[in-house]
């Protein structure tokens, strides 16, 4: 039994509005999001039984370790492909049933050898450096006797494993630009860009109100000199975790400021509205057990932190005569070294100089 024979002007559209769709993806959607079209190309239009995309997790010796992230397979025609197994594949002398994977990642591009009635037919390679995470493999498998690929199916998939290496590189570098590695929220420099975005706007409606909160969480060095610096990131990674989830869409950003202090920015939001949202997150934090950790990152079973956080508010709109942006963060600043003296774990408005 042959492979159905696909329609070249069909996956040539698709392809065409394949760019589109890879450039329009949102940078903090994540890596395999960019995986979902071609996989459904593969699928449809390319009239695979099966589509499937894995995660190249290791090399140990003469063995390559995968991961299967997605599968697409309506019909359960490969029970043995399930998300989140790892398969564990000999580079020396590959089985039959995933020839194409090894091939595909010897040689770093696409494999289509055809094994009568065994494993995907077609692999391509999607490269991206170790330091972004690691290499993917995506490919696609008629449950027939002959694959029967054609040339142009073949082009077609090196054309999305090329879109894709380019584009999975491209949001990573936006993404380490923009982002902090840890707390996953922007990083110090988009976060007070932010604050100048805000600022050059009131200049422009200065009838609208927005505050910036700082935070610091409270005896951070204690928790580094006593646990050690890994215990410190996993708290940092904690409350980054937090604070994402405290936000209200739109009107909400945070990002790490540096260090431990972390910067909040309400838009649309006057001084008692921003007390109010940072009072639930500050409680929420003091009620939130930390997970303990040994120091190689092991977690302790049944062993947890007590952390709390100190903030201050400062609103735009009771000072008009704020003129840049770090004016505007030495006022939150001014307020949260108050929280600190008074001491800790509370929330201090900005009430002038």
């Amino acid at each position: 039994m042959k492979k159905h024979k696909s329609d070249a002007k069909t996956i040539l559209t698709r392809l065409g509005g394949l760019s589109d769709y890879l450039t329009g993806l949102n940078a903090n959607g994540g890596k395999t999001g960019c995986f979902d079209l071609p996989m459904e190309i593969l699928q449809k239009n390319m009239l695979f039984d099966v589509s499937v995309l894995y995660k190249i997790s290791n090399v140990i010796g003469n063995r390559l370790i995968l991961e299967i992230v997605k599968i697409l397979d309506p019909d359960g025609l490969r029970p043995d492909l399930k998300e989140g197994r790892k398969l564990r594949l000999f580079l020396d002398k590959p089985d039959k049933t995933h020839v194409n994977e090894v091939m595909a990642f010897l040689n770093k591009r696409i494999s289509h050898i055809n094994v009568p009635g065994e494993g995907c037919d077609i692999i391509g390679y999607v490269y991206l450096p170790e330091s972004f995470g690691g290499d993917y493999l995506f490919g696609g498998d008629f449950c027939g006797h002959e694959s029967s690929i054609k040339d142009y199916e073949v082009a077609s998939v090196e054309i999305m494993c090329n879109f894709l290496s380019a584009i999975l590189l491209k949001t990573q570098f936006k993404q380490q630009a923009e982002y902090d590695d840890l707390t996953g929220l922007f990083n110090s420099g988009k976060i007070k860009q932010k604050v100048e975005t805000l600022l050059k706007r009131f200049e422009r409606k200065p009838v609208s109100t927005a505050c910036i909160a700082m935070g610091d969480i409270d005896f951070f060095k204690r928790i580094n000199d006593t646990y050690g610096h890994i215990q410190g990131d996993l708290v940092l990674k904690k409350v980054g975790d937090l604070l994402s989830n405290s936000l209200r869409g739109v009107f909400d950003v945070a990002g790490r400021y540096g260090g431990e202090e972390f910067l909040l920015i309400f838009d649309e939001t006057d001084e008692i509205q921003a007390f109010h949202i940072i009072e639930r997150l500050r409680k929420t934090i003091e009620q939130t057990p930390f997970e303990q950790a040994d120091r190689t990152g092991k977690p302790l079973d049944h062993q947890y932190l007590n952390i709390t956080m100190s903030f201050g508010i400062a609103g735009l709109y009771r000072d008009p005569g704020i003129q840049t942006a770090t004016d505007w963060i030495r006022q939150a600043d001014k307020a949260l070294y108050e929280s600190k003296q008074n001491g800790r774990n509370r929330t201090t408005l900005f009430k002038g100089e």
